[in-house]
């Protein structure tokens, strides 16, 4: 492979992009043994193609929309399993869990451990089945069902969530970046979120390291707000989340 060749590079970066790793300009500039200034270019060029965006000392991946629950479901895509045993280890023992949609959160709650009297509450009906099978109490939010994040949304929702108060809140991740925070695709998702957030003593968000470094449409929680991040990703890609003082968990 000759790395001299623009498109070939551009190529390989698009390919780490595409993985969910952040391109760090320095390094590639060692790694490849080209100039500083031969990867900004690359990383212009992908941008203009969409297929990145520039942040300070590199770039880092576009976050696309997710396909809706239903799909994500039958795509078979599985979870890290390191990912939900870590989760697990903070919220086994919790008595009240307030916890969102999606594919992530619906795999750590399959695998709840059986706690007497525990009570979820959740938005997501495919949340409230399997928390019921592992034997917890379960309050399922009423709403019109969102068709992304297979959520109930609206005021009616919204309200409920006023009302009540729990140990910890756990999100589901469309984007999470070290800037613009923790996003959803989702305006009323976001709403939801937002509102979830405020009920609990704590919030915990599980994510696979592709959601690290993006940005979905809307602008959801300050990292500053979430007290734990559990994730696979690798040192390099938690970076930019440093200076965030964020608490964050590898796995």
């Amino acid at each position: 492979m000759n790395l001299n060749i623009p498109d070939t590079r551009q190529q390989v970066l698009a390919q780490r992009l595409d993985q969910g790793s952040q391109l760090i300009a320095q390094e590639l500039a060692l790694e490849f043994d080209v100039s500083l200034d031969t990867i900004r270019r690359d990383i212009l060029a992908l941008e203009a193609e969409g297929k990145a965006r520039r942040v300070r000392g590199g770039a880092v991946p576009i976050a696309k929309p997710v396909s809706p629950m239903l799909e994500r479901l039958s795509s078979g895509h599985g979870v890290n399993q390191a990912i939900i045993d870590a989760t697990l280890a903070h919220v086994s023992d919790v008595p009240t869990l307030l916890v969102d949609g999606g594919t992530t959160t619906l795999a750590i709650i399959t695998q709840l451990p059986k706690l007497d009297q525990r009570l979820v509450i959740t938005p997501s009906p495919w949340i409230a089945i399997a928390a019921q099978e592992r034997g917890s109490d379960v309050h399922l939010l009423g709403g019109s069902l969102s068709t992304s994040g297979g959520i109930t949304t609206g005021n009616t929702t919204l309200s409920s969530i006023n009302d009540i108060a729990v140990d910890v809140a756990l999100l589901g991740v469309c984007g999470l970046d070290a800037d613009f925070g923790l996003s959803a695709d989702d305006h009323a998702e976001m709403h939801m979120k937002q509102a979830m957030h405020r009920a609990a003593n704590s919030t915990i968000i599980a994510t696979e390291k592709s959601k690290l470094g993006t940005k979905a449409r809307h602008r959801t929680l300050h990292i500053a707000q979430i007290d734990l991040i559990i994730t696979d990703a690798n040192p390099d890609m938690i970076k930019p989340f440093e200076q965030s003082l964020a608490k964050i968990e590898l796995v």
